[in-house]
Formats: C-alpha cells, sequence, structure tokens
C-alpha cells in the first residue's frame, strides 16, 4: 500500500473542489482503478462555506458560562453550542462533545488552519459530501475509487491525534473479521476492523496537521472492499460502545 500526499492551493467558499482534486491528483499520475482519495474534512467545509466570522457572532449566557470554564472565546464556544448533538464535559480550551454520533473535540468547530478571526465548522453530510466528491472524481477519471472524508481525532487516554473517517462513500468502512481463524486456528468472535480511520490515519502521515498545505491524499493499492452501498456503518450507539456501556452519558442533549 502506498500513501502519496497531493498538495493544492487554499481552497476558499464556493470553489469547485472536484475539480481543483482532479488538477492536482496529476501530482501522482492522476486517479487510478482502486485508489481511495483521502481529503481533509477542512477543505470539504470551506468549499461549502461552513466558515463563520467570529466577530459576527453574538454569544448567549450558557455560552458565556462555559467560556469562563473552558477559557475558549464565548462567540466560539457559541458556534460549539449550535453544531453540538450533546455536550459532555468541559475542561480548559476544549469541550467535548457528539456531533451526529461521533464524539469529538468542539463539536468539530475549529480556528485553526482557518482564516484569522474565522472558525472552520465540520462539513455537512459528509457521507452525502463524500458520495458527491466520488462521483465528480469518477466522472472526471474514469476510474473506480472511494473517498474518505477525514479529520482528527484523539482517542481515551492517548496523547496526540489520529484520523478518523467522517464520511465514506465507495468502500466498506468496517470489515468485519468474526468467524476468521486466529493464529491457532480459533474463531475470531469480536473483531471487526476500522478499515476508513485506519486508512483515514495513514493519510494524515502525510497530509500533516499545519501548514503543509496537502489537504489530499491519495492511497493506492489499499486492501479494500469496494461497494456502492456498504454493509454497515462506522457509527454505533453509546450502548454498543465499550467507553459508554453500562454508563450514564454525561452532559446535557442540546
Amino acid at each position: 500500500m502506498n500513501v502519496l500526499g497531493v498538495s493544492m492551493p487554499l481552497v476558499k467558499p464556493g470553489d469547485n473542489l472536484p475539480e481543483m482534486i482532479t488538477k492536482a491528483v496529476k501530482q501522482v499520475d492522476g486517479l487510478q482503478d482502486g485508489d481511495v482519495v483521502v481529503v481533509s474534512s477542512k477543505v470539504v467545509a470551506m468549499a461549502q462555506g461552513r466558515v463563520r466570522e467570529l466577530a459576527k457572532i453574538r454569544p448567549s449566557a450558557r455560552a458565556r458560562r462555559i467560556a469562563a470554564k473552558s477559557g475558549q472565546a464565548p462567540e466560539f464556544v457559541e458556534l460549539v453550542l449550535r453544531e453540538a448533538s450533546q455536550i459532555l464535559s468541559v475542561s480548559k480550551g476544549v469541550i467535548l462533545t457528539i456531533r451526529d454520533g461521533l464524539i469529538c473535540a468542539n463539536a468539530g468547530a475549529d480556528i485553526s488552519n482557518a482564516p484569522p478571526g474565522h472558525a472552520v465548522l465540520m462539513p455537512s453530510k459528509p457521507d452525502r459530501a463524500a458520495e458527491e466528491l466520488k462521483r465528480a472524481l469518477v466522472e472526471k477519471s474514469g476510474a473506480k475509487i472511494g473517498v474518505i472524508i477525514a479529520d482528527s481525532n484523539v482517542k481515551p487516554l492517548r496523547l496526540g491525534t489520529i484520523g478518523q473517517a467522517i464520511g465514506v462513500a465507495g468502500i466498506e468502512p468496517v470489515a468485519d473479521c468474526r468467524g476468521q481463524p486466529d493464529l491457532y486456528g480459533k474463531p475470531l468472535q469480536i473483531t471487526l476492523r476500522a478499515i476508513a480511520d485506519q486508512l483515514a490515519t495513514a493519510a494524515q502521515i502525510v497530509m500533516g496537521e499545519g501548514d503543509e498545505r496537502m489537504p489530499v491524499a491519495v492511497v493506492r493499492e489499499a486492501k479494500v472492499e469496494f461497494a456502492e452501498r456498504p454493509k454497515r456503518s462506522p457509527k454505533i450507539s453509546p450502548k454498543k460502545c465499550i467507553y459508554f456501556s453500562g454508563q450514564k452519558l454525561a452532559g446535557h442533549e442540546r
């Protein structure tokens, strides 16, 4: 498997992202059958116009109370409250949230890699955005590909970020290994591999998190199953999550 970084100009609201990616992937000899295109959630959100000027946000009293605890700007906290499905906890510098079934910091809102005085939100309907992007890239290239929209995330009790697939199209995001034999011939009981998340993490090694200007990676010769309609979603309910099963979620619904 090869992970090939693709550099691009800064993406602005309203830009034609499929056209920009099509031009950029010429750096890696274009798209080929079996490629998986991993795209930063930031550039998808920027192209969608999901960027907000903080000075134009009027924070609520609740946002000001939370901002006093988190140390974040009240205007930014107000965006987080608007975006979050649920607030789990508040600590210095971060608000832990659930947004559309994903646990993430600050409901995916971010001021890093955003224009000064602005915040970039999570893409709208990321699975649909991934599908639309895949269709456009297939039309332009003629190649059979998959698309992953990736964002940074952290795992409990681990330092540092990893990649997470927030939108997937064209591939099975989860591989079911149950029933397959282990090294000693015993059938695996519970193993499901988060293929899309693993590819997102691999891609972020070359995409970076700062000023690399490499928001796209092409994963070539990966062992993935291509599918127009994936059999399962990588999202699960809190009741099935090992971190939350048997626990009552803290926080408040929006």
